[in-house]
């Protein structure tokens, strides 16, 4: 961790608390990393969801004989992800470290989070695109191949769950968005065809992230275009300490910049996509807010083919060449950091003198 953090500009690390033997780390794994992270200023960002309890109901689940997707989001309840995210927040609390919760999937996890940050402790909480737009109804498809798409972890909720997680971003209880990007063909999937548990966890979202985004919650009222800007970059790059290098139009900064047309509408399907993968989770959708445009750097890479107000999304033209991407490296010690030297020193335990 030191080597990655001082030399190539790695300023945080991501803690597994699901899967259980692959990536799951315990309590004790946990306290270390984050202690480790804690010295080297470096953020501790947590998948939040307790592994051995969703092992558990994998087994309970086949042992019932569900085999389908269906047994996906029945073994990991909102419940496994709720504990794991406030045993992260204590812990990190405990060490005195910040502490970023990916994926915050449902309203209890969130309200976790909500907790933690108004008794003051610095915890910060991401919603995904897809949280916020679907629920598990997609998991009982009559198709399993169409169910099996939407495998991931966090599954998606029940109703009412993405509503509330539209409250945690207006309410700042939120901060970020994100997509948790990481796509498995149909072929993959089916890997799982006969044990759900072995179906690859992963769906596409970065490539319409923005879209679906301004749709839901520009659109229908519930965020500003000023904020769907802080939950979509701004926020991010303060708190990963991109800022003001990134998240900002400014002088001395970085001219990347999407240039988005409220008025432009295109239909999301994986028959126009660019991702190399056979499905998309949002098939068929209609958005608007579309990406007309994009500068890197200054430079136009990306311009929207647009008739009539509609977005024809194969057409669009690419002026990039390979190579052309840029490592970002971070600095330790960011803004999520500023006054935990005081905290520490205010909760010092002194011995007591005895004679």
């Amino acid at each position: 961790m030191g080597v990655l953090a001082r030399e190539h500009g790695i300023g945080s690390f991501k803690h597994f608390m699901a899967y259980k033997g692959a990536l799951m780390l315990n309590d004790e794994a946990l306290f270390q990393s984050f202690t480790r992270a804690k010295e080297l200023g470096a953020l501790s960002t947590v998948h939040a969801e307790n592994g051995e309890l969703v092992f558990q109901g994998q087994q309970k689940l086949l042992k019932q004989g569900i085999t389908g997707p269906e047994g996906h989001p029945w073994s990991r309840p909102t419940e496994c992800e709720a504990e794991a995210t406030n045993r992260a927040a204590h812990i990190a609390h405990t060490v005195n470290t910040p502490v970023y919760i990916v994926h915050v999937s449902c309203q209890s996890a969130m309200e976790v989070v909500e907790k933690a940050r108004a008794s003051g402790w610095r915890v910060y909480g991401e919603a995904l695109a897809g949280h916020l737009t679907i629920d598990d109804s997609v998991y009982f498809k009559d198709s399993w191949r169409d169910a099996a798409a939407y495998v991931m972890s966090p599954p998606f909720r029940p109703a009412g769950n993405p509503e509330a997680l539209w409250r945690g971003l207006q309410s700042g209880v939120l901060q970020t968005t994100a997509t948790d990007n990481c796509t498995f063909c149909g072929e993959q999937k089916a890997m799982g065809k006969d044990d759900f548990s072995k179906i690859p966890n992963g769906t596409n979202g970065v490539e319409d992230r923005m879209s679906v985004l301004f749709t839901h919650g520009v659109l229908s009222g519930k965020i500003t275009e000023t904020e769907f800007a802080a939950v979509t970059s701004t926020n991010a790059a303060r708190i990963f300490n991109l800022y003001p290098k990134k998240g900002v139009i400014a002088v001395g900064s970085d001219a990347d910049i999407a240039i988005i047309n409220p008025n432009v509408k295109r239909t999301i399907s994986v028959k126009s996509h660019y991702q190399k993968v056979d499905y998309n989770i949002w098939e068929g959708w209609e958005v608007a807010g579309v990406t007309v445009a994009t500068v890197s750097r200054g430079e136009l890479v990306w311009q929207a083919a647009v008739k009539d107000g509609v977005a024809d999304w194969q057409a669009g033209s690419f002026q990039i060449t390979k190579g052309r991407g840029q490592y970002q490296p971070r600095a330790c010690f960011g803004p999520v950091f500023d006054g935990m030297a005081q905290r520490d020193a205010l909760r010092a335990k002194k011995p007591v003198p005895r004679p």
